[in-house]
């Protein structure tokens, strides 16, 4: 007891508390001292490499990146029938409720056929599988005399809406009214809607074709093309993307007019004045744009911290980072350096719109680059590795998306070809300046997409692909049941005609 006591008034003598004191403030001041200088060097670090850049012409602010507000009247996204989807308060709690889900659920099926192939495949749209499901309804459509009379008779419902969509779509400008300061959190209700919505045009079209009445397959064709881009200006991937899917849904239609040649040369004329203005690849840079400079503005959030920016950073991290106590601004300016650097260095420089070519090797480097990185100190890259894996994807489905839209505008003035001369031509070149002011090329090659005529009287027409070999034409398939194309290997062919 005698030995505590000494001991206990030992530490706690003015001597030892003095140097517990000084050895604390020290420490303390070490880490302040560190602490600041990861801010600067973090700090320096990413402002030297954007101001570079911005003499270069680059812009890494949101605003730079988010379409102007356009004229309502010049507006689709100011339709009737897409209105209520952003008429919420300032928690994002839709006004009225009702109104919301009617506009949201306006265009909904509830039932469609699965693993059906499609045009990729050379397969025309199913229209018994349809009628099956369609049958299975709550409130079935009548069973028609056959398959395509039912598909009608269940869209018949949705005619009057169609009709007020098809008319609202052709206006010049549509500008969604997203709240981008939102970054993460944004709403985009209309992405879905707009995909239901291009379901209804194709599947019509297609059951159109199937009766003979092919000025409305046209029509709803034209339509569904049109409904893709009125996502044309948003620059963000996930709007980039359904901008692909719901060009591929109207493919459908388009392919199989043209395989069981259905569409006259006025048709075609109108549809290749329909697909000349798209530019993907342009979508592309955009969102790879507007997804960067969104991050530069949340990651401004996370410097000034706060409830906001902990729960938004919640969002995309695991529990295993302990947002709650902030991150220094020193590693948030790291991870803000890493993704500037790899979006604008890499994705950027490897899709060149003036010469048509994208470089898929700068996409591909992603994955050494993310490698790179996680060898590193991890909290230098920990939201960059979180967030860049994904984007080679984006390269993949948007370049076969441009192929699809470049071969469809080649076979547009191919089908002219034919009507006007009694079969396909020897080459490409021949299309040119009768159809095409010039024919496109093929984005991973410099000697243009590989045209032949068969023996059968068909064409093969076809790019390289991905891999930027060519392969003979032909996809390469996954193992499974549904013959999920890789289209990180083999070619990218249009089917010229439908699989037996």
């Amino acid at each position: 007891m005698p030995t505590f006591a000494r001991f206990f008034r030992w530490l706690f003598s003015a001597r030892i508390l003095k140097r517990l004191f000084i050895a604390f403030f020290s420490v303390f001041a070490l880490i302040t001292v560190a602490w600041q200088v990861e801010n600067w060097r973090g700090r320096t670090k990413w402002e030297t490499w954007k101001a570079k850049w911005e003499a270069k012409g680059e812009k890494f602010d949101l605003a730079s990146v988010v379409p102007p507000e356009v004229p309502d009247d010049q507006n689709f996204a100011k339709s009737v029938l897409f209105e209520p989807l952003f008429d919420v308060d300032s928690n994002n709690e839709p006004s009225d409720q009702a109104a919301f889900d009617a506009a949201k659920d306006r265009f909904g099926l509830k039932r469609s056929p699965r693993n059906s192939f499609g045009w990729r495949h050379g397969q025309r749209r199913d229209l018994e599988a349809w009628e099956g499901e369609l049958l299975q309804l709550g409130n079935p459509p009548a069973k028609g005399v056959a398959p395509v009379d039912t598909v009608l008779a269940a869209l018949e419902p949705f005619a009057a809406d169609m009709a007020t969509l098809a008319n609202d779509v052709r206006r010049p400008h549509s500008r969604f009214a997203i709240r981008y300061d939102d970054a993460f959190s944004a709403l985009l209700p209309h992405l879905m809607v707009l995909k239901k919505t291009a379901t209804l045009f194709s599947l019509r079209a297609s059951a159109r074709l199937a009766k003979g009445d092919t000025e409305g397959a046209l029509r709803d064709t034209i339509t569904t093309i049109r409904l893709s881009e009125s996502l044309a200006t948003e620059p963000l991937l996930i709007s980039q993307l359904v901008r692909v899917a719901i060009f591929q849904i109207g493919m459908q239609p388009f392919w199989e007019g043209v395989v069981d040649h259905k569409w006259s040369a006025a048709h075609l004329a109108r549809l290749r004045e329909a697909l000349q203005p798209i530019n993907l690849m342009e979508g592309m840079a955009r969102c790879f744009r507007g997804e960067r400079n969104m991050i530069n503005f949340w990651m401004s959030r996370l410097h000034g911290g706060g409830s906001d920016a902990t729960r938004e950073l919640g969002m995309i991290t695991d529990e295993s980072i302990p947002v709650g106590l902030g991150l220094p601004d020193g590693w948030i300016y790291q991870n803000q350096f890493h993704i500037n650097r790899i979006v604008t260095e890499n994705i950027l420089a490897g899709i060149d719109l003036e010469n048509c070519r994208l470089v898929a090797k700068q996409f591909k480097s992603l994955e050494e680059e993310v490698r790179t990185l996680k060898e590193g100190f991890v909290p230098y890259h920990v939201l960059a590795s979180m967030l860049l894996p994904a984007y080679d994807r984006m390269g993949v489905k948007m370049s076969a998306g441009q192929a699809a839209i470049d071969q469809a505008l080649i076979v547009t003035a191919l089908e002219s070809h034919r009507l006007a001369k009694g079969g396909y031509p020897a080459s490409l070149a021949a299309l040119s300046p009768e159809w095409l002011a010039a024919v496109p090329g093929d984005w991973f090659s410099a000697d243009g997409l590989v045209y032949r005529l068969n023996a059968d009287g068909t064409f093969t027409l076809y790019s390289i692909g991905y891999n930027e070999t060519d392969d003979g034409g032909e996809y390469t398939f996954g193992k499974s049941k549904r013959k999920t194309i890789q289209w990180e290997e083999g070619d990218w062919p249009w089917p010229s005609a439908a699989a037996e």
